[in-house]
């Protein structure tokens, strides 16, 4: 997963004008729950949380929407969660409805969510195949930071991408070491025990691997016993 950031006074692109467009705060929960597809009971348990919903509307219609972490969050394909300052804001659950992509809502979205936020840093993550998600981020003014990855022994660290100051505060934020390299290419790849390259199935591959990629670090053996986890954080 890829780490990214943007702080207070970093250089936001200009985007041109949406017509229609509004970020705001929803406060019918019906509707929260809806868009999301998922329970009430879900959306009420992140309000209390301190988890703050925002959705793009155009001309009134929601067509977009993410979360905003105040308190806490937890990324749950790396089992890793952590407190957030209160200067800091995590971002996550991204989506834009199916017939509405393509739009650029995305970077807008996030836009007004920088705009909205008494905060100075924001943080979120991404897949690194996910191209349209990195493009988003891209154009919101979002700076790469790290690359965050299994370990041989199975815990998760962060290399360097970007500054080293943000990485190294990036780390801090979640509680995980800065490392020299990269070295699961998939998240299940860090979370199998003891198998060997005859006993990898490679279907379980999250993201699935290409028909060229090189062989699924699945054959490394490593110490941890978590099972595979289900992405929490969808970008489109």
């Amino acid at each position: 997963m890829a780490l990214a950031t943007w702080w207070t006074n970093d250089p936001q692109p200009q985007l041109s004008p949406l017509p229609g467009l509004q970020v705001a705060v929803p406060t019918d929960e019906h509707q929260i729950a809806q868009i999301n597809r998922i329970s009430l009971a879900d959306v009420r348990a992140r309000l209390t949380a301190g988890h703050r919903p925002y959705f793009a509307f155009l001309w009134g219609e929601a067509v977009s929407y993410g979360w905003t972490a105040t308190r806490a969050a937890s990324i749950g394909e790396l089992d890793l969660s952590f407190t957030l300052p209160p200067t800091d804001r995590y971002l996550w659950d991204f989506a834009t409805l199916p017939q509405w992509q393509g739009r650029g809502l995305y970077p807008r979205l996030l836009q007004g969510i920088l705009a909205a936020e008494d905060a100075q840093r924001f943080w979120i993550i991404h897949a690194p195949e996910n191209l349209p998600s990195g493009a988003g981020l891209n154009k919101a003014g979002f700076e790469p930071v790290g690359m965050l990855s299994f370990r041989v022994d199975g815990s998760v660290g962060l290399a360097a991408v970007g500054a080293p100051e943000r990485t190294q505060a990036g780390a801090d934020l979640l509680g995980v070491p800065l490392i020299d390299s990269i070295l699961a290419p998939c998240w299940h790849c860090g979370s199998t025990v003891e198998q060997r390259a005859a006993d990898v199935d490679l279907s379980r591959c999250w993201p699935p691997l290409r028909p060229n990629a090189v062989v699924c670090t699945c054959a490394i053996p490593v110490k941890s016993s978590a099972a595979p986890r289900s992405s929490s954080t969808i970008f489109r």
